[in-house]
């Protein structure tokens, strides 16, 4: 069996869909790259919240003190200090976007 073209219709329909995928996959782009700039300045509530507001979808509520990512554990690790303490001195100084 030897498929026929499409009817003008559908000819038609197929091309409104594959425009409307490649404007879609472009919104998405600028949006991977919008949130990939601003991963490393937002803390993760901020990070997460922007991403739903972006996509039309409503905030999370504030985790009290910022809590949301504590674990309860008498263990410290090195990681815990490291990833604390580089948080601690980029919220006390704007990142400067010139050393780019």
């Amino acid at each position: 069996m030897v498929d026929a073209a499409p009817a003008p219709d559908a000819a038609l329909e197929i091309a409104r869909l594959t425009a409307r995928v490649e404007r879609l996959e472009r919104l998405l782009a600028a949006r991977s790259r919008l949130l990939r700039d601003l991963t490393p300045e937002l803390c993760m509530d901020d990070l997460v919240n922007l991403s739903r507001l972006s996509s039309g979808r409503p905030p999370l509520a504030r985790a009290a003190f910022g809590l949301s990512d504590w674990r309860e554990t008498t263990a410290l690790t090195a990681g815990d200090v490291e990833a604390t303490m580089e948080q601690l001195w980029r919220s006390l100084r704007p990142r400067d976007r010139e050393e780019e």
